[in-house]
Formats: structure tokens, C-alpha cells, sequence
């Protein structure tokens, strides 16, 4: 790591960074607490269920796909930004050389070590912190870095314009990218079908949300309290054109749908068909999703919920 800020080693086993952020709300920390402290007598995957903590979530190794586009080799030193409690550090380190994963909530962080050890996985360290949108460590250092659903969330613990906040971040990203590295990134689409057609979005609390203009969906939010930081979201084209400007090479498109966090289809846009979207798999769509199947594929795209793209240096 490099001397970027102060940092200190926890007896836990992470790298303690100046710039961490807390949770939301003092009950989510008393339940990372204690799911810390389960996990330790009785396992990670048991202390997830026995306290009922987003099981589903944080186990199902689907969620994971994206990992299987990014075509890690192990010889690859891995960034995951955003790693949360390490479900899907566990599932990157098996397949390269090693895992620099950073999260910017301390009590994650923890967990996700404990996940990792008990997991026996050696290759991987732990950084809490990242708040700043500043990066620990040295010019071309990584092969590859992982954002999977993380930066429409980072600008909004920031103070800066969440643009701008995006633009340096992702200097940051290509700062530490060896030459010739890949750079993942998946979040959620600003023009998502159900935002055009009126849902609430999360990141604002107001119907339409990020997909109003940015000065009419500033004026609509005014500065209501959400009980958790604010997001910025992108467009396909506005996040490609970002990615451009900071000097990433022919950003590939990839698709996911229903969305990133949920995927039944990952991979090119032209690999996609309707038809194989199966009707066990239709029914546990939403309504908004089962209509977008309806559309003609270029548009469906356009209104996905999630924008993503493998960038090179």
C-alpha cells in the first residue's frame, strides 16, 4: 500500500484506513456486531441464518456471474471495491493469485475477514475504509478491478458534486490499474423502465428520481432524509462517455437482466434472447420486467436496470 493516508492494522485482521464510513443507523451496527461475534463461536454461514441477516443475499453464489466475465487467470492481483461482508471475496480468491478488497463500512469488513479465514483462503487482504474516493495503494499495481453495484452509493457519502465525485473516483481506478487492465463496473441505470415509468427510486425517496433532469430531480428532493446516504446514477451513454474521458479503451457493453443483482441472463447484449428467459424463471419477475421482455431488444437494453461495462487500460 502506499502512503496515501494514515492507516493502522485492527486486531481483527484488516487494514484500518482514516477515511472508513459508519452505518446507517445504530441498530444495523448492533446487528453486525453480533453477527460478528456468532460467527466466531458458530461459523459465517450459520451466524447469517440463525440471525435472520439477508441470507438469500449474501449466500447465492448466482449473484455472482459477473465474476465469469471478467475471465480471471492466476496469475491476476484482484481490486473488489465495495467487497461488503466478503460473499463474493470467497468466490474471486480461488481464482487468482490474489485479493486486495476494500469496504468502507469497518464492521463489513470484519465479517468479511472472518468469512474469508474460515474459508481457509490465504490470498486475500482487507481494508476498511475508501469513503474519500481516494485509493492506498501505487500507480499499476492491479490486473484487475471489480465495482459490482457500488458506485451509484459512493458519491453520496461525499461532499462534492457526485458527478465529478465519479470522475475522480474512477481516476483512481485507472490510476492503480496496471497497463492493459481490466476494469469491471455494474450499477444501476438512471432510465431503468421502472424509473421512466414513475417507481420510486431508492436514491432520491421521490417517484422518477434520477431519471428527471438533474436540476428539476435536485429541486423535487429538496433535502429530505432517506436514512442513508443519497445515490447518483448514469446513463449507458453517460457512463461510457466518463469511462472515455478518463482513458479507458472501447468500454464492452455487457447485459444483465432482470438486473446485477439478480441475474438469470450475464453476459453480451448480442448473446441475450427473450426465449430463454424460462416461465418458472418469468413468474418470479416483477410486472415492470415481464413487460420489458415485450420490447424490441435495443430498447430493452436502453431501459435495463443495471449498465455495465469491461474496460481496458
Amino acid at each position: 500500500m502506499s502512503e496515501v493516508y494514515p492507516q493502522a492494522i485492527s486486531n481483527d485482521g484488516i487494514t484500518i484506513l482514516s477515511d472508513t464510513s459508519d452505518t446507517e443507523d445504530q441498530q444495523t451496527v448492533q446487528q453486525l456486531q453480533k453477527l460478528i461475534s456468532d460467527a466466531k463461536d458458530i461459523g459465517c454461514i450459520q451466524s447469517l441464518s440463525k440471525n435472520d441477516h439477508n441470507v438469500s443475499y449474501l449466500t447465492e453464489t448466482k449473484r455472482a456471474k459477473y465474476i465469469d466475465l471478467v475471465d480471471l487467470t492466476p496469475s491476476d492481483h484482484v481490486l473488489e471495491i465495495g467487497g461488503s461482508m466478503g460473499q463474493h471475496t470467497r468466490l474471486i480468491a480461488p481464482l487468482c493469485k490474489a485479493v486486495s478488497s476494500m469496504e468502507v463500512v469497518e464492521s463489513q469488513a470484519k465479517f468479511a475477514r472472518l468469512w474469508c479465514d474460515q474459508d481457509g483462503l490465504k490470498n486475500v487482504d482487507i481494508s476498511a475504509g475508501g469513503a474519500s474516493g481516494v485509493l492506498p495503494y501505487d500507480d499499476d499495481t492491479f490486473d484487475v478491478v471489480l465495482l459490482n453495484y457500488v458506485l451509484e452509493w459512493c458519491a453520496g457519502r461525499a461532499d462534492d458534486n457526485p458527478h465529478e465525485f465519479h470522475r475522480g473516483f474512477i481516476k483512481e481506478i485507472y490510476r492503480v490499474l496496471k497497463p492493459g487492465g481490466r476494469f469491471f463496473v455494474s450499477t444501476k441505470n438512471r432510465f431503468a423502465l421502472k424509473y421512466v415509468t414513475g417507481s420510486v427510486d431508492e436514491h432520491s425517496g421521490i417517484r422518477f428520481g434520477n431519471a428527471l433532469p438533474n436540476w428539476l430531480h435536485k429541486r423535487v428532493r429538496g433535502s429530505r432524509d432517506l436514512g442513508h446516504p443519497a445515490g447518483y446514477l448514469h446513463s449507458w451513454r453517460g457512463l461510457e462517455r466518463l469511462l472515455k474521458e478518463v482513458g479507458f479503451n472501447n468500454p464492452k457493453k455487457l447485459f444483465f437482466f432482470p438486473d446485477a443483482r439478480f441475474p438469470i441472463y450475464a453476459g453480451t447484449v448480442g448473446g441475450f434472447s427473450v426465449n430463454a428467459i424460462s416461465k418458472p424463471d418469468r413468474k418470479q419477475l416483477s410486472r415492470k420486467d415481464r413487460a420489458a421482455l415485450s420490447l424490441p431488444t435495443f430498447l430493452m437494453v436502453q431501459l435495463s436496470n443495471s449498465i455495465a461495462f469491461l474496460a481496458e487500460k
